[in-house]
């Protein structure tokens, strides 16, 4: 079994390749309408790591969407559609952010309202109020602001390298800890480095969520399993969202 830090770097190095060499986003056009972009952002601000990409770029992404005439959906929105078949909008995209740091309400929070778009932000309810991270005063006013709040599990460990009780720990803490703080339901999860396997699903599907997050490159095929959907990671030095869709 891999040890957490050969798993961090295997996983680093895959990312690495996936950026390195030409690959396909786009869904074919006979399937677009089960598929929409969702972008994962992590920082926004001024720091120098590949998570952190600028306020001026994140800015200009939004200016983009706008431009282009994408509409951010919502949480309730995309439930409608994976739930009960709710048809999607026209250029919906669904916008996420993971690790719930600080600078998500600072930097990235006000952009959204000034743009009038939304985004669903995964929390790991361990690491809540701690240095650099969200305060829960700080989701509930995001959350009362029509953002959307998902699940990051309590600990953010990969979850593949868990045992399928650990599993089921994370998933039903975090949904706990989220809920009674926002006194609404979570239904969303996204997994800490792309990391599930079976059980992972399972502990997901027996917790109550019915969207669960990867790291697979694409775009999300909302008419596959809607536990294993895929994203479009946004890395500083990667391609712009521009670029992606």
């Amino acid at each position: 079994m891999l040890t957490r830090r050969q798993f961090l770097q295997k996983s680093a190095l895959a990312l690495a390749a996936s950026f390195a060499g030409p690959f396909l986003l786009r869904p074919p056009a006979a399937a677009a309408g089960a598929f929409i972009p969702v972008p994962v952002y992590h920082r926004v601000g001024d720091g120098s790591d590949d998570l952190t990409i600028a306020d001026s770029r994140f800015a200009a992404d939004l200016r983009f969407l706008a431009d282009n005439g994408y509409l951010t959906l919502t949480v309730a929105s995309l439930k409608q559609h994976l739930l009960a078949g709710r048809p999607l909008p026209e250029n919906a995209i669904f916008l996420t952010f993971d690790d719930g740091y600080l600078d998500n309400y600072a930097a990235a929070f006000p952009l959204l309202k000034t743009y009038g778009m939304t985004a669903t932000f995964f929390i790991i309810t361990g690491r809540l109020g701690q240095p650099g991270r969200m305060t829960a005063s700080q989701l509930m006013e995001m959350s009362a602001a029509g953002m959307g709040i998902g699940s990051h599990t309590v600990s953010h460990r990969p979850l593949a390298t868990l045992a399928k009780w650990e599993n089921v720990v994370e998933m039903e803490r975090s949904k706990a800890c989220l809920e009674d703080l926002l006194g609404k339901e979570v239904g969303a999860v996204a997994y800490p480095y792309g990391s599930y396997n079976d059980a992972t699903l399972a502990a997901a599907r027996d917790a109550g969520y019915w969207a669960g997050f990867t790291v697979r490159r694409g775009y999300a095929d909302t008419g596959g399993d809607p536990l294993a959907l895929s994203r479009i990671p946004v890395f500083r030095n990667g391609r712009r969202l521009a670029g992606c869709l």
